[in-house]
């Protein structure tokens, strides 16, 4: 099992940490143009301005310091969902909420597409993620129907389908800059997410909203008791 890189990190003392800091911020930067294969530990040294001595210090493998770099977007990625449950219930703070998460993808958006390339390469690296990743999914999904006082019935693959809009909306606004407004699709994005947390069921009906997800819960404990119940009394008449 890979060993959570953040856990040791937050037991080194201040000068150690802002070291950490700087090689992790140098990560992200050379990840961002050369991508998970193409970055090498000496460019990562270099921008961060420290030895190779000193970067096998903290992590030993570029493998290492990928985890280190995704463990923090994640923190800061469920940090920023949280904020979504208020922002989230008016069109205005639904447009807000999603350029402060373009800014996150500014910061940490360089992480998925390495994660992406190295966990074709690594089994380990593919598990540790996809479990890490599909948490996020979960909470995103879980919380963007909220928004609308309404539940779903399968987070994580609504906010792997979310995350999915969010990161590569972000990823054309970086590519196609000089023909698309970053304002503008922001204001789409948030549109779509606004109308995916309000959206019907395949069936045409509305989703439930939270109190009446509770009460058809509760009903259907009581109908199973019932038929249970039932069962029982036609069991001990058979004995």
């Amino acid at each position: 099992m890979l060993e959570r890189p953040s856990t040791r990190v937050t037991e080194l003392g201040p000068r150690a940490q802002r070291t950490v800091a700087r090689i992790i911020q140098a990560t992200r930067e050379v990840f961002l143009t050369r991508g998970y294969a193409g970055t090498t530990v000496d460019e990562i040294a270099n921008i961060a301005d420290v030895s190779r001595a000193s970067f096998y210090t903290y992590f030993p493998t570029k493998r290492e310091v990928l985890l280190a770099v995704g463990d923090l977007a994640a923190t800061e990625s469920l940090a920023a969902i949280d904020t979504l449950v208020t922002l989230g219930t008016t069109r205005h703070g639904m447009r807000e909420w999603v350029a402060d998460y373009f800014e996150l993808l500014d910061v940490h958006g360089s992480f998925a597409f390495a994660w992406t390339q190295a966990a074709h390469e690594d089994e380990e690296i593919r598990l540790a993620g996809m479990r890490r990743h599909l948490h996020i999914c979960q909470r995103l999904g879980d919380v963007l129907t909220r928004t609308a006082g309404k539940a779903t019935g399968q987070p994580e693959l609504l906010g792997v389908v979310i995350s999915s809009v969010l990161e590569r909306s972000w990823s054309y606004s970086q590519l196609y800059g000089e023909r698309i407004a970053r304002a503008d699709l922001i204001d789409q994005v948030a549109a779509t997410l606004w109308a995916v947390a309000r959206q019907r069921s395949a069936d045409g009906r509305p989703p439930l909203e939270l109190g009446e997800q509770r009460l058809a819960v509760s009903n259907a404990s009581g109908e199973g008791a019932r038929i249970a119940a039932a069962e029982g009394e036609r069991s001990l008449g058979d004995q």
